[in-house]
């Protein structure tokens, strides 16, 4: 070759001896853009083509030609391999320059041709300054949006809802009957109705603890205007139900009913 050159260690060998021909990958140290070059056929011809590279048949074995053949032939695929790889980087020398202050060797996109640096060593402040300039931008817009924005307002009376109005409103009481405008007012429960009275299986009657008449609970006796209990529903210990008329708990023997 009429010229050497010093091809950077940023090759991939793409060379295929089968098919007889040398190829490289060249690839970018920073952003590892690539590009191959382009094919070069090998002059050597296959392994078994002894003829060719100088090797007689005469007076030998056929094993230990091929065996010599073998050996001739991958001394000159080196040396061949070597000038293909010259002539590649030659082809493609020009898409790459060599950082004089980390030693690298970038695509031309990675390189400051004006201060002879790659973009590591020193950035492009025409680009940083560009990039800074619009997240500035970005920043004042989303600012005057800020201030400028207005919640939509929803109407929420159109969403369904599985809610019914007298879950969410209190029941308005009845009004009087022949005073329009009047509501009557709620009474307050009695006891019979707090302990329980209106339950299926409550006591409608008791005892008088004095007289022993049977009376409606939480009032008087008509004999002896004793104040009649309130038995229990419930035994107060176990809480097992009492059935009507017990007056002690079958599960663990509890007086229910006082007398």
């Amino acid at each position: 070759m009429s010229q050497f050159y010093v091809v950077p260690n940023i090759y991939t060998d793409m060379s295929d001896q089968s098919q007889g021909y040398f190829a490289f990958r060249f690839t970018c140290h920073r952003c590892y853009w690539q590009i191959e070059t382009t094919p070069i056929r090998s002059t050597v011809a296959t392994v078994s083509n002894i003829a060719d590279i100088g090797i007689g048949l005469l007076g030998g074995m056929w094993g230990r030609a091929a065996e010599a053949g073998q050996k001739i032939y991958g001394s000159r695929w080196h040396n061949e391999q070597a000038e293909a790889l010259q002539k590649s980087w030659a082809e493609i020398k020009h898409h790459f320059h060599f950082c004089p202050k980390c030693s690298s060797t970038v695509c031309n996109r990675c390189f400051n041709v004006g201060i002879n640096l790659c973009t590591g060593c020193a950035p492009d402040l025409r680009a940083d300054g560009a990039h800074f300039q619009h997240e500035l931008n970005i920043d004042a817009q989303r600012q005057q949006i800020e201030k400028s924005y207005q919640a939509p307002q929803f109407n929420v009376n159109a969403i369904p809802s599985a809610v019914t109005p007298d879950m969410i409103q209190p029941a308005t009481p009845p009004a009087l009957p022949g005073r329009p405008g009047q509501q009557a007012s709620i009474a307050a429960p009695s006891p019979a109705a707090i302990a329980g009275f209106s339950t299926p299986g409550y006591p409608k009657t008791v005892m008088c603890p004095t007289c022993r008449r049977m009376g409606p609970p939480g009032k008087f006796c008509q004999d002896c205007g004793t104040k009649l209990p309130l038995p229990d529903l419930f035994c107060p210990k176990c809480a097992s139900p009492v059935g009507e008329g017990a007056r002690f708990c079958a599960e663990c023997g509890t007086k229910v009913v006082s007398g």
